[in-house]
């Protein structure tokens, strides 16, 4: 007799994605967390290959394929000049998983949204409290000794204002922009994910969310005025209010930690952009520079993660990347998919927020959660009417 067992494999993935999820934001607590959140996301990826629909079919495969071959190539010169394999395959698979990332169309996807949902609010939760019980005590050291021995960001108050800047915030803008797109408003969950975002305190967030909007009504904009929309003229001055606070909001935080910050960011450009312009120096190889402000030996993280991409693989690898993955957003009824992916390169380019996890997370929304653009204006034509 065969016992057979039926496996369910929409089942299994949604398991992993609801772990890989939930290590990913909870990090900060547990480290051990850390090591499960890539493997847990790439079994995510190979049981949803079935998923993937590729763009422009043959240009965008042959393409890809060059990318693949040049990565190998690069992988085998970093391996040969004694760079850490597990360092270079790291980098390897996080560059090939992105762009197919991008292109899986999961039409079940509302399930692991869903579970998104429940995990980021708890997150979000934790990070408003601790947030309330800085600012009401004003007292940050107990918590800032935990965090930087933990080795899981930093809690600190400027100007009487706290910020909690722990491992697993770098997501909640891209939570916040494809709410917004999904639903085609502010909603209580997308406010929420804003006004955690901003307990976090990094500029960058702010930038992000401040260049979506910016973005966004720009694009409406333009329909209003074409449409010689009468509701436009309401519109221009909210809007105008909503971008000046942001972009105000923005400057502050950015001058009151610029100084510093921009110091080290100088120094890095400096440190990374010594390498070959075309190709790299070959993926995970490590920096060897000890600057004013930082000791660089070893790191695979910096405030300008792009150019270490570029350090590694160099201009000729990320024109390849970026092609890859901007062709699926191209045509009219993805505009709104395009405008979150410009939005996340933008913030994310000042901060080692990209090309890691966090990356992939933020494709797989993009792709799987914000509607193309003929059924956002069907939903809005509805909701005027």
């Amino acid at each position: 007799m065969k016992l057979k067992i039926k496996v369910n494999i929409n089942g299994i993935a949604s398991i992993c994605w609801a772990a890989s999820i939930f290590s990913y934001m909870f990090q900060c607590y547990w480290r051990g967390l850390a090591k499960l959140i890539v493997p847990l996301l790439i079994v995510f990826l190979m049981l949803e290959i079935t998923r993937i629909k590729f763009p422009f079919q043959k240009e965008w495969i042959k393409l890809f394929m060059v990318y693949i071959i040049y990565l190998s190539i690069s992988f085998a010169i970093s391996c040969f000049n004694g760079t850490s394999i597990n360092v270079a395959l790291r980098f390897y698979l996080i560059l090939c998983a992105i762009p197919l990332a991008l292109c899986i169309k999961e039409p079940r996807f509302e399930i692991e949204w869903r579970i998104l949902k429940v995990i980021s609010v708890i997150k979000s939760m934790t990070i408003l409290l601790t947030w309330l019980d800085v600012f009401i005590t004003q007292d940050y050291m107990e918590y800032r000794s935990w965090a930087l021995e933990s080795g899981v960001g930093d809690i600190y108050i400027l100007h009487g204002i706290p910020f909690i800047q722990l491992l697993g915030t770098s997501i909640f803008v891209m939570l916040f922009i494809c709410d917004f797109l999904k639903n085609g408003r502010f909603t209580m969950y997308g406010l929420l994910m804003i006004i955690t975002a901003v307990a976090a305190g990094n500029s960058a967030y702010i930038l992000g969310i401040f260049v979506f909007i910016t973005l966004y009504y720009l694009r409406k904009f333009k329909d209003w005025i074409l449409d010689k929309n009468w509701r436009a003229f309401i519109a221009i001055p909210i809007a105008l209010i909503v971008i000046f606070q942001f972009g105000r909001y923005a400057v502050d935080s950015l001058n009151s930690k610029k100084e510093y910050s921009n110091a080290v960011r100088l120094e890095q450009v400096h440190v990374l952009m010594d390498t070959n312009f075309i190709i790299g120096n070959g993926l995970g190889d490590s920096v060897n520079k000890t600057g004013n402000f930082r000791n660089y030996n070893g790191d695979t993280y910096f405030e300008l993660q792009t150019l270490y991409i570029y350090y590694q693989i160099g201009i000729l690898g990320l024109f390849f990347f970026y092609i890859l993955t901007l062709i699926p957003y191209t045509g009219k009824n993805n505009r709104w998919k395009l405008i979150a992916y410009i939005s996340y390169l933008i913030y994310t380019f000042f901060n080692p927020y990209c090309f890691d996890s966090t990356h992939i997370f933020s494709v797989l929304l993009i792709s799987n959660c914000i509607p193309e653009q003929h059924y956002i204006e069907s939903k809005e034509e509805a909701r005027n009417k």
